[in-house]
């Protein structure tokens, strides 16, 4: 089977493929960089900031990472 394609064309397809596996590649990164936190870390952190709830009216900005 045979086709033809414009180089420019060829290009962008090229061009989608490579972006959309580095952020896959990226996502993944992000996610294997977060730090394993124990059982007592995780105490600790509770006890600073109590529990999710206490922030329900609280604004967040959302940041894409």
């Amino acid at each position: 089977m045979k086709f033809a394609v414009e180089e420019e064309k060829l290009y962008e397809v090229v061009e989608k493929a490579v972006n959309k596996a580095m952020e896959e590649n990226l996502k993944r990164l992000k996610l294997e960089l977060i730090p394993y936190v124990d059982d007592g870390e995780m105490e600790e952190i509770r006890e600073i900031f109590k529990e999710p709830k206490k922030y329900k009216y609280q604004e967040f900005v959302k940041l894409d990472l």
